[in-house]
Order: C-alpha cells, then structure tokens, then sequence
C-alpha cells in the first residue's frame, strides 16, 4: 500500500520558521519598492468641467433648426477638429507643457501625450419617446490631467473655450451654407424661369395664329370667311348672269352715229357680233350654217370706223355699254375679293390643322414652366425658413452649449492611488515571500521528519527521537519572537502613518521627491 505525505498545520509553520529568511527578505524588499514607487510617483491633478446641452429656446414647431445632428455626434466631431497635432502644439507651446520631453520626441509625440491626458466623457440619460427607449446625451465633461493643478485648470479652461466657440462657429457655419444653398438654388430655378419664359415668348411668336386660346376664332374666322366666299359666289354667279343680259341687249341695240354729211349709220360692233355668237351656241351647235358664217364675220371682222371714236347718239346703247363697265369692274373686284378670302382661308386651315401639334408643344413649355415656379416658391420659403434658422444660431436662441461648471483648481491628485499601490505591493511582498520559501522548500530534498521517512520507506520507524533544545537555541527563539513583533509593529504603524498624510503630506513629500530626481537627472 502507497502512502501519501500529508502535511499539516505544525509542519508548515515548521518550514515557515525554517524559511523565515527566505520570505522574510523578498517580502521586505517588495514592500519597500512599493512603498518608495508609492512615494517617488508624482501626483497628477484633474482638472474637470462639465458642459450642459441645452435645448433650442423657441419651440421647434416655430422655428426649425437646420442643424440636425445629433449632440454626442457633433460633440465628438468637436473634438476631432480640436484635437488635430496643430492645435494640440498651439496649446502645449502656449502653456509651456512638457518642457523636458520637446527636446526628445517630436509634435506627434507631444499631441498624442496631450490626448491622452485629456477625457472626454458624455453624460447620457435613458428617455422614452414614441413606446421606445433611447439614450439621450444630457452634457458632458471634459478634464485635463497634469503634475501642476493650476496648469490643469488653465488647460482644461482652454479646451472648454475653443469647444464653446466651435459650436457656435460649426452651427453658425453650417445655418450660413444652409441658406446659402437654398438661395443659390432659388436663383437657379429663377433664371430656369426666365429661359423658359423666353421659350414661350418665341414659341408664340413663331405659332401666333395657332395657339390653343386662338382655336375658337380661328374656328370661327374660317365659318365667316367660308360664309363671305358663298355670299361672294353668288354674286359672281349674279353678276354674270348680268353681263350676259347687258351683252344680248348690246347685240340687239345697234348704235347710231351721225357722221360730216349728218347721215345715220348703223354700224355693228364686234361685241355685238360675240353676244350674238354667244346667243347662237346655246341654240345651235358650232358647225350650224349660222353660226359659222357669224364666225367668220367675226374673225373677218374689220372695223371701219371705232365707235368709240364717233359720236353715238343712242342713249340705250350707251347706257348698256356703261353697265357692262361697272359690271366688269365690280367682277374684277369680287375676283380679287375671293383670291383674298381664299388664301386667307387657307391660313387660317393651316394654322388649325396646326393648333393640336401646336398645343402639345406649348402645353409642354406651360407643365415646365408651373413645376419650376412651384419648386422656385418652395426653395424661397425654404430659404426665408433657413434664414430664420440662420439668425437664431447667430443670437444663440437654438441648441447650445452652456458651462455647468467650470473648470477649478484642484485640491486633490487624481492619480496615483498611493493607498491602492501600497496594499497591492504589501500583498505582493506577502505572496512573493511565501512564494520564495515554498519554492525553497520544494527544492530541498532534506528529510525533515518520520512522517517523510515513512512516506520514503513505506514503513514506520521504530524509535523517533524528538529535537532537544538548548539554551542558544531558545535564546535565538526568543530574538526572533521579538523582532517579528518589532517588523509587524513598524508595519502597522507605517501603513496607519501613510493613510493618515495620504492626502496632502505624502503628496508632497511626492512632488518633493520627484521635483528632486527630476533636478538630478
């Protein structure tokens, strides 16, 4: 049977009186590192302020804002124009920070240093709108860590200032493009207008006479004018009819002039000889015996003596003749009546077969002239709405920043945490010493007692002979007693000491110390 070593209580309090150096050592010289750490670490300030969101004074339903983004997006845009390596390089030089590190790194360096002591720190409330929950960022905190506190509050002052002063530059930009971009756009359509208009002015020039709004005269110009043609008609039609009647009393009704011996002479004229043709045709056709002898008199027609050029004494005769003149005039004149109302008519035939094509044309240029109007209206209600907008940015009516609290000096270290450092490091010098004696232990292979015998062996000794003690060796137990109690009451009163001047003698005993190895080297 396999036996187990088993150890306990007095066994390891044996190996810890037998080790008593080995812990004791490591876990001295841990807890006094620590405590020197806790000591040499210069006490870095905070400075804080906090900065209130406030919401837009005039109710919205009045005046919108033309910033809309939200505050935790805009704060943190903010700080990414902020925290560019220039800026960050004008605030180190202007405060003179870290004197002893310019000579070594460079403006990178310096600007990420500079982040990395500065905290941005969003305070977001839950809130419930429309049945769901969301976050709201109510405000905010910005804090700058430094050794010197005054420093700390002059920065973080800084920071606050330019953050202050961006917003109401980004919103104030932001409304400025706003408007901008809506009256731009305004102008735009009003010169798309304007072109338009210019369209329209010259397509009606062009189509004149063919306009839609013109269809119901045009309609009602060709009924009049097809009216006037058919009244003209018959009047040629009438007039005719006359000329042929004046023509037969002509043929019938012969002249008599009176010549020098005052004899009467009937003279037939070739006007006479053509109506009378003309009477014969509509009897008789043109090889009738009649009418050909009537036609050769007529082509063999010789005027012996014009009558025109001798005094005719009959009245009739003359008044026929006067009457075949006006009705010739008044036929050239219907004549030249129709030519006019006919092309007229085909003008205005033209101008309606032309008034659908016309319409669509027109109707087209009309549907872009009221979508750009409409749209011109929008964009400068639009624009007078964002120049509104405009003005409660400039007179910070609208969605601001406002200092909560300010930045102040501060009494207090935020870091390091000396207590935290000192129970760290005494609890690492307990778990180092008693890791060193165990490890110590676990490499001698020394048999200390029967209980290792017999886990070796496998079998129990016959005789255990216990370790006598004499008198050196109780006075050393007695020295050791003692200086144990010493080490634990300088231990306990050390710590009670260094919570006691934790907060202001310890820090600067700190600062001292630190100012002192920064001298140095």
């Amino acid at each position: 049977m396999e036996l187990e070593e088993v150890k306990t209580l007095k066994d390891y309090l044996q190996i810890a009186r037998r080790r008593k150096y080995t812990i004791i050592l490591p876990m001295l010289a841990l807890l006094i590192l620590s405590i020197v750490v806790a000591i040499v670490l210069p006490p870095v300030f905070r400075s804080k302020a906090t900065i209130l969101i406030e919401q837009q004074h005039i109710p919205s339903d009045l005046v919108r804002s033309t910033v809309i983004s939200f505050a935790d997006e805009r704060i943190r845009q903010i700080e990414q124009k902020l925290m560019t390596v220039d800026n960050l390089n004008k605030i180190i030089e202007k405060f003179g920070l870290y004197p002893n590190e310019k000579n070594i790194v460079n403006s990178s360096d310096l600007a990420e240093q500079f982040r990395a002591s500065t905290t941005l720190a969003l305070i977001n409330a839950d809130v419930i709108g429309q049945g769901r929950s969301s976050k709201a960022t109510l405000a905010f905190t910005l804090s700058f860590d430094h050794k010197d506190g005054v420093i700390a509050q002059k920065v973080t002052n800084e920071l606050v200032t330019l953050f202050l002063d961006e917003n109401i530059r980004s919103r104030t930009e932001r409304a400025e493009e706003s408007t901008k971009f809506l009256q731009e756009e305004a102008e735009k359509f009003k010169l798309e207008i304007q072109r338009i208009e210019n369209q329209i002015a010259d397509y009606k020039e062009k189509y004149s006479n063919s306009l839609p709004e013109l269809l119901t005269v045009n309609v009602s110009s060709i009924a009049r004018i097809e009216n006037n043609l058919q009244q003209l008609h018959m009047q040629e039609k009438m007039l005719e009819e006359r000329r042929i009647s004046l023509n037969n009393q002509l043929s019938t009704t012969n002249p008599v002039i009176v010549d020098a011996n005052g004899n009467n002479i009937k003279v037939e004229s070739r006007a006479s000889l053509e109506a009378e043709y003309r009477s014969l045709l509509k009897k008789y056709s043109s090889t009738h015996p009649d009418v050909k002898a009537l036609k050769r008199r007529i082509d063999g027609y010789e005027e012996q003596k014009d009558p025109d050029q001798v005094d005719i004494n009959n009245p009739v005769y003359l008044q026929i003749q006067s009457e075949l003149s006006i009705a010739s005039i008044e036929q050239r004149e219907l004549a030249q009546q129709k030519a006019a109302f006919t092309e007229q008519l085909k003008k205005l035939e033209v101008n309606v077969s032309q008034t659908h094509q016309v319409e669509r044309g027109y109707y087209d240029l009309m549907r872009d002239l009221d979508n750009h109007k409409a749209k011109y209206n929008e964009l400068k209600s639009k624009s007078l709405e964002a120049k509104l907008s405009q003005n409660l940015e400039v007179e910070q009516k609208a969605e601001k920043f406002s200092l909560l609290e300010p930045p102040r000096v501060p009494e207090k270290p935020e870091k390091p945490n000396r207590i935290k450092i000192l129970f760290l490091g005494f609890l690492a010098s307990i778990a180092s010493g008693l890791g060193a004696g165990f490890a110590a232990e676990m490499m001698d292979n020394s048999i200390r007692n029967h209980t290792a015998l017999t886990y070796l062996l496998g079998v129990e000794p016959l005789v255990v002979i216990p370790y006598i003690e004499n008198q050196e060796d109780l006075a050393r137990s007695r020295r050791n007693k003692i200086n144990f109690t010493l080490l634990g009451l300088f231990l306990v009163i050390g710590t009670a000491v260094a919570i006691h001047f934790f907060y202001m003698p310890l820090d600067m005993l700190a600062g001292k110390v630190s100012n002192r190895l920064s001298t140095l080297f």
